[in-house]
């Protein structure tokens, strides 16, 4: 009697479908906080109504042979984050010796089959194979490429990222989840009715353009600069402003070694160096238009200039783009100086909001309630500041406080 092949009803599917299944399965219902059992991967095969395989012992030997071309061979720490499929004892190496173990078996019942004597071993103290068990396989999880962690922090990004068209939000959130389990839910996107859970347009930022066609120019630029930036090459490009329609009117073409990008208060700026400047420039990117990258005559690319040209930019281990950005109130392009204030000791938030920790503390003795800081900034711009904040800081540097003197005489005739 020809006994039937246990998976003869599923001889229509190939070894390499069954592949691509049990890796899909996998990928959809476990992770690292979900590891399942062999029966769940095949319960998981008949509700998908093409099961590649109803046979434990098939599925066993697909699995095995999964995780050993797609894992390193041979566990190390170093190597633990390769691993794409981790089960338990896979630090043992568990799945390598089953295999081992399996072909031992095989050999030596192959050997008994010709007529050896498979007891010698037994008799020379050392168990025979047959009589080993190998480990069996299970708490299986797929390592995705994300961790919930991971996938919170980008999905928060991309919600709130003004440098990302709104319509183009779901999209990308929708595509982030779908790299997880079934497992992983998101405040921002509802897995089941496959749609935002919140207002695209609700999250704005005065970067965003009331169009997308402006959004799709930011995205544009900030790529293309950083690509220069990567590639160290030179860029060309207009700087342009805003006209009574609404629309940017182009105005001056510059040519910039690229550096770095940062964001000051909702507005993207590129800094970088001039030829014939000692000092670096600033520019707001969706001003930008027209990048191109610098080439000579016969095509190749124009590299930047050191950055050692330009007395306030430090060495790139050393840049520190709040400190920058302090001493560039507004992003003005004054030279920046020291200047002293006096404020409240309980409202140092409003220094941290505009200049970080770049502040000290100065030993000027000061009345009750008080303290004297020095910072370092635009002195033009410091002007605007402090009569922003007139009823709470105090500038000490008699040369601004007769440029505030001025402004305020000038609101005087203006408005009185």
């Amino acid at each position: 009697m020809v006994k039937k092949q246990p998976d003869n009803e599923y001889a229509q599917y190939i070894p390499e479908r069954r592949t691509v299944q049990i890796l899909e399965i996998l990928k959809d219902i476990s992770d690292e906080h979900h590891p399942v059992k062999q029966s769940a991967i095949r319960e998981a095969m008949s509700e998908t109504g093409e099961a590649t395989t109803g046979n434990a012992g098939t599925l066993a030997n697909a699995i095995d042979e999964i995780l050993l071309q797609i894992n390193p061979v041979i566990y190390s720490e170093e190597d633990d984050d390769k691993y794409r499929i981790k089960y338990e004892g896979y630090k043992e190496n568990r799945v390598l010796i089953k295999n081992e173990i399996k072909n031992r078996k095989k050999n030596d019942k192959k050997r008994g089959e010709e007529g050896n004597d498979t007891k010698n071993e037994m008799n020379n103290g050392a168990e025979s194979t047959l009589s080993q068990r190998a480990p069996y396989i299970t708490n299986l999880y797929y390592v995705h490429d994300f961790t919930y962690e991971d996938l919170d922090k980008l999905i928060q990004a991309v919600s709130f990222s003004a440098a990302i068209a709104p319509e183009d939000k779901e999209k990308l959130i929708s595509k982030l989840v779908n790299t997880s389990s079934r497992y992983y839910s998101s405040p921002f996107y509802n897995r089941k009715k496959e749609s935002l859970t919140f207002n695209p347009m609700g999250i704005y930022s005065r970067v965003q353009s009331s169009d997308s066609t402006g959004d799709e120019q930011l995205s544009l630029n900030l790529k293309l600069i950083q690509d220069a930036i990567n590639k160290m090459q030179q860029i060309t490009f207009r700087f342009n402003e805003y006209g009574e329609d609404g629309r940017l009117h182009e105005r001056y073409p510059h040519t910039l070694s690229p550096y770095y990008i940062v964001v000051y208060h909702d507005m993207y700026y590129l800094i970088g160096g001039r030829a014939g400047k000692d000092k670096a420039s600033h520019f707001r990117i969706d001003l930008i238009t027209d990048i191109k990258p610098l080439v000579d005559e016969k095509g190749k690319e124009i590299k930047i200039e050191p950055m050692s040209n330009f007395k306030n930019l430090p060495k790139r281990e050393q840049w520190d783009p709040e400190k920058y950005m302090s001493e560039h109130l507004y992003m003005a392009y004054d030279e920046p100086r020291a200047i002293r204030l006096k404020i409240p000791n309980d409202r140092y938030t409003i220094l941290n909001d505009w200049f970080g920790k770049h502040y000290k503390k100065c030993k000027d003795i000061c009345e009750n309630g008080y303290d004297i800081v020095e910072i370092k900034t635009s002195p033009n711009m410091i002007v605007h500041w402090a009569m922003q904040y007139a009823g709470i800081v105090e500038v000490m540097d008699e040369e601004i406080r007769e440029q505030i003197e001025i402004e305020i005489l000038n609101l005087q005739k203006k408005y009185l």
